[in-house]
């Protein structure tokens, strides 16, 4: 990197202090289509589907499906059979099955031949995000199979549950193989459902012995009352598999009140924050939780990728722990909200990364500051289409701890960044930053003595900053 003293006039250094610009985007959907026939189920059903045991019901003012979450077979018969006050009807999330139009009494049945997990509502009182909605967990029967110990998973991170339903069973797979003995401790946790008032809590060991592949299964009790109170939810959750590899480690259970009442809109939570607390582990953090939110899911993606969930948590916990990630990397992150009204909204992407190396600052490609303590690196684009490039670096020499970025050789300095020892007043390092752009950018700097990285993550059409973070790195000396 090359040094010169900043030639930024005081306007420019002025804005870079002050510029910020957030957009938010929301999206409404109030038009039904009601399909007139039914179709994607199986032919010549009779009424009530006799002899199929998995059963989905909706009986007098109900406006919920009981069970809300049914566990089959690949190729068992599922049957909605309902002869109720109000009309109801079923549609499959992605529109691959439906039982017609509405109407008070009906009987759809629909064998379900692949695994996986099928999403269905009611087009009266229910939407694709919230409402009277149900899930169909159809399990892979053909077991464990191939090589090696496998993956431990659970068939689904969100589950309904009716108050009145009684028992919640939630099942756990082992998938891709069955070598070995394995082993994984399972728990509930509190969230606006309280163990003991709205469920029993649990907590114990599963395990599959050498050559078993079958799905073990987590029952909790549900309690049943008379209140009348919002949809309320708690999480189970996974941790310190043997043998096995673990690929989910938490899912969130949303109560579904049955006494009725109202529901308020949902937010998504605030503040979300992520940091590196290991070479292997993000922590993320939000607080500003909605009281009508049944579920928060967890999103991750590489920079560049697509987003996909890898978690679903209970609202009360405020933070989740991303594990099992590989030192040096950066994510990016977002928290879905879901509500019972049927809204959810998405929050910030924000950014985090694991422990890097503990080498010198490269020289070569990033700024070095406060005398080479801490590397910093901006990568960038200009269009979803573009690959990331690296910004252009300019060290001030005036000020070692300060440096400017440049998004091409072209452009003028449009980023600001300071790393200012702060050990004596809180025992960290801050990290000062502000920017004149609304170009996507990542912004990432690391303790070379320690490999701690600091990453923050900008959205095209936003202006970061100022911001300044004095938590930044909890590394003093």
């Amino acid at each position: 990197m090359r040094s010169r003293r900043s030639t930024l006039p005081a306007l420019a250094l002025g804005l870079l202090l002050t510029a910020s610009a957030w957009g938010q985007h929301h999206t409404m959907n109030t038009k039904v289509d009601y399909d007139p026939e039914p179709g994607g189920g199986d032919p010549n059903v009779q009424e009530g589907c006799p002899g199929v045991t998995a059963k989905i019901t909706i009986g007098g003012s109900a406006t919920s499906f009981s069970p809300a979450t049914i566990t089959v077979d690949a190729g068992q018969p599922v049957c909605w059979t309902w002869n109720a006050t109000s009309s109801h009807n079923v549609k499959a999330d992605d529109g691959t099955f439906t039982s017609g139009s509405p109407a008070t009494s009906g009987t759809f049945q629909r064998t379900f031949t692949t695994p996986g997990t099928y999403g269905y509502y009611c087009q009266v009182h229910g939407s694709l995000t919230g409402g009277m909605r149900g899930t169909v967990i159809v399990r892979d029967t053909s077991g464990g199979g191939g090589e090696g110990p496998g993956t431990l998973q659970l068939v689904s991170t969100s589950y309904t549950v009716n108050e009145n339903d009684g028992t919640l069973a939630i099942t756990v797979e082992r998938m891709g193989g069955s070598d070995g003995a394995a082993s994984v401790k399972f728990a509930t946790a509190n969230g606006t459902a309280k163990a003991g008032k709205d469920f029993l809590p649990r907590a114990g060991i599963l395990r599959w012995a050498n050559g078993d592949g079958e799905p073990k299964t987590i029952e909790i009790p549900i309690k049943n009352d008379s209140a009348i109170e919002p949809d309320e939810a708690f999480s189970i959750k996974l941790s310190r598999p043997t043998v096995a590899a673990l690929a989910t480690v938490s899912a969130a259970v949303t109560i579904h009140d049955d006494d009725g009442g109202c529901s308020a809109s949902v937010n998504a939570p605030s503040k979300l924050q992520a940091a590196g607390e290991s070479a292997s582990e993000i922590r993320l953090t939000w607080n500003g939780e909605s009281t009508a939110a049944s579920a928060f899911h967890i999103e991750r993606r590489q920079p560049g990728g697509a987003f996909r969930e890898i978690a679903s948590v209970a609202p009360g916990d405020g933070s989740f722990l991303d594990s099992g990630l590989p030192g040096g990397s950066t994510f990016q992150y977002r928290i879905r909200a879901e509500g019972a009204d049927g809204s959810a909204e998405l929050s910030r992407i924000v950014a985090g990364a694991t422990d890097g190396p503990v080498k010198a600052c490269d020289e070569t490609r990033a700024l070095c500051l406060n005398g080479g303590r801490f590397e910093a690196t901006v990568e960038w684009r200009g269009s979803a289409a573009e690959k990331s490039r690296e910004a252009r670096g300019v060290l001030l020499a005036e000020a070692p701890n300060s440096g400017l970025f440049a998004l091409s050789p072209q452009e003028d300095l449009q980023l600001l960044i300071n790393v200012h020892d702060g050990c004596a007043a809180n025992d960290r390092y801050w990290l000062e930053f502000a920017a004149v752009t609304d170009a996507e950018l990542t912004l990432k700097v690391r303790d070379t003595q320690t490999g701690r990285t600091w990453a923050y993550f900008n959205p095209a059409g936003s202006t970061p900053g100022p911001l300044r973070d004095v938590e930044a790195f909890k590394t003093c000396p």
